[in-house]
């Protein structure tokens, strides 16, 4: 059960009313994690706006960012972020033996193609260590524009961090979670 009761979604402050309205419009309705970081207006609006810019602006794969999204919070342990990414990672043509395989992906590289596997190495190294190794680092310039690779390092850095929060707060998963997806506005 959710550690912090949820802000109503239908708040009238003057902050969070316009965020949550946006939210409304792309999703159908508020979700959970934002209602609870709507306790604090100013870091949900900052938090949307960020979010917002990983999602939908970003130009890197959206592929190779679903695929790291959700090996990340399967490592530590974010079900609401697994849940909520994984058809994502699907509808961008993530199989289901590769999310199953994300566990153990270094016992299957005939799933993952070397972008994959880096993805996963990178996502490895952001969950679990201080950060991406110089090894890592190397390998990603190597393959990818400055720009790709800043875009990847920082969505995954944020979505380790979205995993600590979510964890944090127990958060429960909206009941129709497996019927939520973004809508164009």
């Amino acid at each position: 059960m959710t550690r912090l009761p949820m802000v109503d979604p239908n708040s009238q402050d003057e902050i969070l009313q316009p965020v949550f309205e946006r939210l409304k419009a792309r999703w159908g309705e508020v979700l959970h994690l934002y209602r609870v970081l709507g306790w604090s207006p100013t870091l949900v609006k900052a938090w949307g706006a960020f979010a917002w810019s990983l999602r939908f602006e970003v130009k890197a794969s959206r592929r190779l960012r679903e695929l790291m999204v959700i090996h990340i919070a399967q490592q530590l342990g974010a079900r609401y972020e697994f849940e909520h990414h994984r058809p994502m990672a699907l509808e961008e043509g993530i199989s289901e033996a590769q999310v199953e395989a994300l566990a153990t992906w270094r016992q299957h590289p005939q799933l993952f193609c070397a972008d994959e596997q880096l993805m996963l190495r990178l996502g490895d190294e952001l969950a679990t260590g201080p950060g991406a190794s110089a090894e890592t680092m190397e390998a990603l310039r190597a393959r990818l524009s400055n720009s790709d690779l800043m875009e990847i390092l920082v969505t995954g850095a944020y979505y380790c961090a979205v995993a600590r929060v979510v964890n944090s707060l127990d958060l429960d998963l909206e009941p129709n979670h497996h019927d939520l997806r973004a809508r164009d506005t």
